[in-house]
């Protein structure tokens, strides 16, 4: 097949590009795959069902009335082997009903679970359908403006993270390669790394910086007379340690002031350790 001129293919780019490269692009990392949620149609078939076995419950709720009924033929009720085929049946059609909500209840949960898509997700690819000339039907794309959009990748990323792969990644693609092994080209140029070499890269990082932030404050502490300066060492090392590990980790609130807590308390004892001596 022969390759045609850029400008020839943006004329027409729903005849060249179209979905084959919509899908292709997509599926080139899990960060840029983004999809409906449909909270709204899930939570309306959701309560639909919900009616419907309600239904069925009262159904048989009637039934074992009517049977129980002191005025009415002995019927076993201690029995499934000899229940009535009225009853039976309806069981049998409750245990379809329940099957059909719980499954759908199941999946719709671990959907709830998948991160919400990020905005720099989105932007990547109105980016990618603006530089490829629109190529898919414009009513097609509507599902980009829904709330309820969610990414397949294993979890959402730091603010450090992000920047790093905005900033330092996309930049440097050429100088550190291996951070970004996997390019695509059409018309632009998108980078973007595999994971499991930044986090080599980052794990280290992260054992460094905790280092220094745990060992720095004690030498000056060491070295400074003054109570008050020494508080404001302490101060100081706290708000770094919190804005760190506000924007290097997922760390929810309550963990990260556990965390500098006891950063603090230790910097703590070493300053009463100091005073005594």
């Amino acid at each position: 097949m022969s390759i045609l001129p850029r400008n020839e293919v943006l004329e027409k780019p729903w005849k060249y590009i179209g979905y084959p490269a919509f899908a292709r692009y997509l599926s080139l990392d899990d960060d840029f795959f983004v999809i409906r949620r449909y909270d709204r149609l899930h939570c309306r078939v959701l309560i639909t069902l919900q009616d419907e076995i309600a239904m069925l419950e009262e159904e048989l709720d009637v039934l074992d009335a009517r049977y129980s009924d002191r005025n009415a033929a002995d019927v076993d009720n201690g029995s499934v082997r000899r229940d009535q085929p009225e009853r039976k049946a309806l069981v049998k059609r409750i245990s379809v009903e329940l099957m059909n909500y719980d499954e759908l209840l199941y999946r719709y949960t671990q959907m709830k679970s998948r991160p919400i898509a990020p905005k720099e997700n989105l932007g990547n690819i109105r980016n990618w359908l603006a530089n490829n000339n629109k190529p898919i039907e414009g009513k097609e794309l509507e599902f980009l403006k829904a709330r309820d959009l969610i990414t397949l990748a294993k979890g959402s990323k730091s603010l450090l993270r992000r920047l790093f792969e905005r900033y330092i990644l996309s930049s440097t693609s050429e100088l550190f390669g291996f951070l970004a092994s996997r390019r695509h080209r059409d018309g632009d140029s998108t980078v973007h790394g595999q994971d499991e070499p930044i986090d080599t890269v980052i794990a280290p990082a992260i054992f460094v910086t905790a280092a220094v932030m745990l060992i720095s404050p004690l030498w000056i502490l060491a070295v400074t007379q003054s109570m008050f300066a020494r508080l404001g060492i302490i101060t100081g090392f706290n708000i770094l340690l919190l804005a760190v590990l506000t924007s290097a980790t997922l760390a929810k609130p309550f963990e990260i002031l556990a965390v500098a807590a006891g950063y603090s308390a230790v910097l703590v004892v070493f300053l009463q350790i100091g005073s005594i001596s």
